[in-house]
């Protein structure tokens, strides 16, 4: 199974330190953002597609073409039109029907991988006191219906991790604008899901890194864990 790592960002509320060091090769504890994704995935996946755009030959030249036996393909997003643009331009080196999305700048927990990948499609998702930072999810009678991003007003608790088990019929529909010139994967997968059930799994551990505040403070639990 292939996973795709969206890292082409170029991490505008992390600057100046994403000046010169893209934001999945931030440290966090002892390793970089990457370094603690390919260290979570399962065994299942044999191959990582990495989107990369931001500083691109950084990554590159640190990760190298395989990591732990994975074999690393890299995809450059030319122009920064969000998720779902990014994962568009994957299609054609998606060789398997199902297959792993994650974000380059989130931690996640390889038994929650596991349990994603036990669906046929998959969102994980985590419930939060303070969600308003993320995209809530809006799920009636067990089908998810929306996921609102950024809500200004409380929809719910239940928030999307930026963690999918796809496959190929995501293609199959149009790319979502959430403004700015961007195109959301959320939006589309929720465009999915009102075809095909999309399971939710609830996320034992999950740190999304966006500021440096979500850095210093991943930086500390991290670190308590590695002593």
């Amino acid at each position: 199974m292939q996973a795709v790592i969206l890292a082409a960002g170029e991490g505008m509320r992390l600057r100046p330190l994403t000046d010169a060091i893209p934001k999945c090769l931030l440290k966090v504890g002892k390793k970089t953002i990457l370094e603690h994704i390919f260290s979570q995935l399962p065994q299942e996946i044999h191959e990582v597609v990495l989107v990369v755009g931001h500083l691109k030959g950084e990554i590159k030249k640190q990760i190298g073409t395989s990591n732990g036996g994975r074999r690393i393909q890299y995809i450059e997003q030319t122009e920064r039109l969000g998720t779902g643009h990014a994962l568009s331009i994957c299609k054609d080196v998606l060789n398997d029907s199902k297959f792993l999305v994650l974000m380059g700048d989130n931690l996640y927990f390889k038994k929650d991988i596991e349990n994603c990948l036990r669906h046929d499609l998959c969102l994980l998702a985590q419930k939060l006191e303070s969600p308003e930072r993320f995209g809530v999810l809006r799920i009636e009678d067990g089908i998810l219906r929306d996921i609102i991003e950024s809500p200004k007003l409380s929809v719910g608790t239940l928030v999307n991790c930026g963690l999918y088990v796809l496959d190929k019929r995501i293609f199959d529909y149009p790319l979502v604008s959430i403004g700015l010139n961007e195109y959301g994967l959320p939006q589309t997968i929720v465009k999915m899901s009102n075809h095909h059930p999309v399971g939710i799994e609830k996320a034992n551990f999950w740190l999304s890194i966006n500021t440096v505040q979500d850095l210093k403070q991943a930086d500390k639990y991290l670190k308590k864990i590695y002593v």
